[in-house]
């Protein structure tokens, strides 16, 4: 396991909750993205657990290179913002997992061991907000608008 976050409290409040876990090795952390970014693929973690938002760039970015780079590593953002765009980006960057710094600490262990056993965890509140607003989206979008039109000629 691998703990990306640039705010120190946060950092060794992580580290102690996941490191009392007997199933559960912390193996490196980070404050920064560059540090991250240099240290991850040297520890090759099962799983980096990433901040969102960092000084020096985004959790994102860094799930992205991650990803590209160790596809064997899950990566999982924690955040302390309902910023809806940085979960559709996770998502897209290849994120299996988003939660909440404001979740409970035997919630976060669970999300751990449930993206290291390769598969998805979603915060229910942010899934459901993300959800509302694809369909949103969807709703204001007319399916025939995206075909392009035929110019008519005769056939003579």
């Amino acid at each position: 396991m691998f703990l990306l976050d640039d705010h120190e409290v946060v950092l060794r409040g992580v580290r102690d909750l996941l490191s009392a876990e007997p199933d559960i090795d912390v193996i490196g952390e980070a404050g920064t993205t560059k540090s991250a970014l240099h240290r991850i693929p040297a520890l090759r973690p099962d799983v980096a657990l990433l901040d969102v938002r960092l000084p020096d760039g985004t959790g994102v970015s860094v799930c992205r290179e991650i990803r590209s780079n160790l596809p064997g590593t899950a990566c999982l953002m924690l955040t302390s913002y309902g910023d809806d765009q940085a979960l559709l980006d996770s998502i897209m960057a290849g994120a299996a997992g988003y939660v909440s710094k404001q979740t409970c600490g035997t919630e976060l262990v669970s999300a751990v061991r449930t993206v290291a056993a390769g598969q998805s965890m979603l915060d229910a509140n942010a899934t459901k907000r993300v959800m509302e607003r694809l369909r949103e989206q969807m709703a204001g979008v007319d399916p025939l608008s995206a075909l392009t039109s035929r110019r008519s000629g005769s056939w003579s």
